[in-house]
């Protein structure tokens, strides 16, 4: 396979041809990554650079001197050039670096085109290791007291109540063979925003969602954040969800004060999307009557107050404490979230490193990780339905 190379004279800048790459495969958000100069360049340039001519192009720079051709026989040579970055003119030109850059733009494009629902009804905080962690419920004494003649102002004290968190390591593997690089090209490297992307996306759901899910200690009668009875399920009378406000307006800290505030969100599952989005959106429900001309419209109250969330996993069987019944009305995650999640150094998104395969393998290879943990934090964010007696 012989290919044409793009002019090679002067510096190359890794970042214009980063653009270039970015812009064969439409990586989403490109202007966003790169400066008007630099996209110019790349169109300029390189607008029809394919993954071949990268190769050799770093090839070159790492001392290659043989034909513009990849071939079985080639291939090894080039590889071994392209990974060995001598030549001072193209001293910015790295493979593994420039792969790598990119590689990070499409992995976050393609985990953020899966499910963000979880930020709903969580909070993201940092750590800098993978140790446990422990962190303090925000249930201080700190209620301001009128000040004594005597011009004493009293102590508050801390919450002795808290929870652990701690970040773990997910990770996988991807490689290019010499197949997959000499017939498909950078067709073969768009697979990055779904094999990498979306998986690390599709793995950090399911672990955040079997975590929520199985929330039999985090939401107990004991505490008051559960209710059940066949009056608690969610339906369209409103009754279930009037149930839940009222247990919402009387949770009490642990010193037995009342919190106040409102739940802004009522999170379901998808059996119960449209009867959340019924109570949300229209003025009116309809309740009694054996048929539609029998049936009376009376107002909705709730109308506008409880914004809908429908999360697919709340049902799913696959999950412990799965339920097509249950139903959470729960405060804004910014005030009090049930959920915390920890990211290691605050970084939210996975990372992908790439190098030269095994030397059993003609072909490059890609690692993808991503840096998180999954915890219950403050269990009066709001009251969980069983939705059924």
């Amino acid at each position: 396979l012989f290919v044409h190379l793009p002019p090679l004279g002067g510096m190359v800048a890794a970042e214009v041809i980063e653009a270039a790459l970015c812009g064969t495969p439409n990586t989403p958000g490109r202007e966003k990554h790169f400066s008007e100069q630099t996209l110019e360049a790349a169109d300029k340039k390189y607008r029809r650079l394919g993954m071949q001519a990268l190769i050799l192009m770093a090839a070159h720079a790492g001392g290659y001197t043989g034909r513009a051709t990849i071939s079985r026989e080639t291939l090894p040579e080039i590889f071994r050039a392209a990974f060995t970055s001598v030549n001072a003119a193209f001293s910015t030109l790295s493979l593994p670096g420039i792969f790598s850059n990119v590689a990070n733009k499409e992995l976050l494009a393609g985990f953020m085109e899966e499910d963000q629902t979880w930020r709903e009804v969580s909070v993201t905080r940092t750590v800098s290791y993978f140790k446990t962690v422990t962190s303090y419920r925000l249930l201080d004494d700190m209620e301001y007291e009128e000040l004594a003649p005597d011009g004493e102002i009293k102590h508050g004290k801390l919450s002795e109540e808290s929870y652990t968190r701690q970040a773990r390591i997910y990770a996988k593997m991807f490689s290019l063979t010499r197949t997959a690089i000499i017939n498909y090209d950078l067709g073969a490297f768009e697979d990055l925003r779904v094999r990498l992307g979306a998986g690390a996306a599709r793995k950090f759901n399911n672990v955040f969602w079997a975590r929520f899910i199985n929330n039999s200690t985090f939401f107990t009668s004991g505490r008051s954040n559960y209710i059940v009875g066949a009056d608690t399920a969610l339906d369209v009378d409103g009754v279930g969800l009037q149930k839940a406000i009222l247990a919402f307006r009387k949770l009490k800290s642990p010193d037995g004060k009342r919190l106040g505030g409102i739940p802004t969100i009522l999170v379901v599952p998808p059996e119960l999307q449209f009867v959340a989005q019924r109570l949300h959106q229209s003025t009116t429900v309809n309740t009694g009557g054996a048929s539609t001309k029998d049936t009376v419209p009376n107002e909705n109250i709730h109308a506008g107050k409880y914004r809908p969330v429908v999360v697919d996993w709340l049902s799913d069987s696959a999950f412990t404490g799965n339920s097509a019944k249950a139903w959470y009305l729960l405060r804004s995650p910014s005030i009090l979230a049930p959920v915390v999640v920890s990211f290691l150094d605050g970084i939210q998104t996975p990372t992908v490193d790439m190098a030269e395969a095994d030397f059993n393998t003609l072909g490059v290879q890609f690692r993808g990780y991503h840096d998180f943990g999954v915890d219950f934090a403050e269990w009066l964010a709001g009251i969980k339905s069983k939705g059924e007696a």
